[in-house]
Protein backbone atom coordinates (compact mmCIF):
# COMPACT_ATOMS: atom_id res chain seq x y z
CA UNK A 1 0.00 0.00 0.00
CA UNK A 2 0.99 3.69 -0.99
CA UNK A 3 0.38 6.65 1.18
CA UNK A 4 -1.67 9.22 -0.67
CA UNK A 5 -2.38 12.57 1.33
CA UNK A 6 -4.84 15.30 -0.81
CA UNK A 7 -6.26 18.64 -0.06
CA UNK A 8 -9.51 16.74 1.23
CA UNK A 9 -8.83 12.92 0.92
CA UNK A 10 -5.85 11.27 2.97
CA UNK A 11 -5.63 7.16 2.91
CA UNK A 12 -3.62 4.48 1.42
CA UNK A 13 -4.26 3.27 -1.94
CA UNK A 14 -4.18 -0.28 -2.75
CA UNK A 15 -2.85 -1.23 -5.93
CA UNK A 16 -3.57 -5.14 -5.26
CA UNK A 17 -7.32 -4.64 -4.84
CA UNK A 18 -7.70 -1.46 -7.29
CA UNK A 19 -9.11 0.54 -3.87
CA UNK A 20 -8.66 3.25 -1.85
CA UNK A 21 -8.55 3.12 2.25
CA UNK A 22 -9.71 6.27 3.18
CA UNK A 23 -8.82 7.35 6.76
CA UNK A 24 -8.72 11.08 6.76
CA UNK A 25 -12.00 13.69 5.32
CA UNK A 26 -10.80 17.41 5.89
CA UNK A 27 -9.36 16.83 9.39
CA UNK A 28 -11.91 14.11 10.42
CA UNK A 29 -10.59 10.69 11.14
CA UNK A 30 -12.71 7.88 9.08
CA UNK A 31 -12.24 4.34 8.46
CA UNK A 32 -13.90 3.58 4.83
CA UNK A 33 -12.61 1.40 1.96
CA UNK A 34 -13.39 2.72 -1.75
CA UNK A 35 -13.68 0.71 -4.41
CA UNK A 36 -12.47 2.24 -7.78
CA UNK A 37 -16.26 2.12 -9.23
CA UNK A 38 -17.42 3.87 -5.70
CA UNK A 39 -14.09 6.57 -6.46
CA UNK A 40 -15.65 7.06 -10.65
CA UNK A 41 -18.95 7.43 -8.89
CA UNK A 42 -18.00 9.82 -6.49
CA UNK A 43 -16.26 11.78 -9.12
CA UNK A 44 -19.16 12.38 -11.26
CA UNK A 45 -21.66 13.32 -8.24
CA UNK A 46 -19.18 16.05 -7.30
CA UNK A 47 -18.83 17.02 -11.26
CA UNK A 48 -22.64 17.17 -11.07
CA UNK A 49 -22.72 19.91 -8.27
CA UNK A 50 -23.21 23.58 -8.28
CA UNK A 51 -21.51 25.94 -5.54
CA UNK A 52 -21.09 23.34 -2.92
CA UNK A 53 -23.13 19.96 -1.92
CA UNK A 54 -23.09 17.84 1.45
CA UNK A 55 -21.22 14.21 1.78
CA UNK A 56 -20.93 12.37 4.47
CA UNK A 57 -18.61 9.82 6.62
CA UNK A 58 -19.40 6.71 7.89
CA UNK A 59 -23.13 7.35 6.77
CA UNK A 60 -23.92 9.55 10.01
CA UNK A 61 -21.21 12.76 9.66
CA UNK A 62 -22.27 14.83 7.32
CA UNK A 63 -19.78 17.44 6.05
CA UNK A 64 -20.36 20.41 4.04
CA UNK A 65 -17.63 21.45 0.63
CA UNK A 66 -17.98 24.43 -0.41
CA UNK A 67 -16.95 25.47 -4.20
CA UNK A 68 -13.31 25.62 -3.83
CA UNK A 69 -13.32 22.07 -1.77
CA UNK A 70 -15.23 20.21 -4.18
CA UNK A 71 -12.57 21.24 -6.81
CA UNK A 72 -9.83 20.83 -4.63
CA UNK A 73 -11.39 16.71 -3.87
CA UNK A 74 -12.00 16.40 -7.76
CA UNK A 75 -8.17 16.41 -7.98
CA UNK A 76 -7.60 14.24 -5.04
CA UNK A 77 -10.03 11.96 -7.54
CA UNK A 78 -8.31 12.24 -10.47
CA UNK A 79 -4.86 11.78 -8.56
CA UNK A 80 -5.92 8.60 -6.81
CA UNK A 81 -7.88 7.14 -9.44
CA UNK A 82 -4.83 7.98 -11.70
CA UNK A 83 -2.57 6.20 -8.92
CA UNK A 84 -4.53 3.02 -9.26
CA UNK A 85 -4.86 2.68 -13.18
CA UNK A 86 -0.55 2.84 -13.25
CA UNK A 87 -0.48 0.24 -10.96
Amino acid sequence: MRNFSGKIFSGELDQLQDSFYLTQVKNLQTASNLSESKLMQLNQYLSNQGESCMITINDQMPILLQEKEVEELLVDLASIMDALKTS
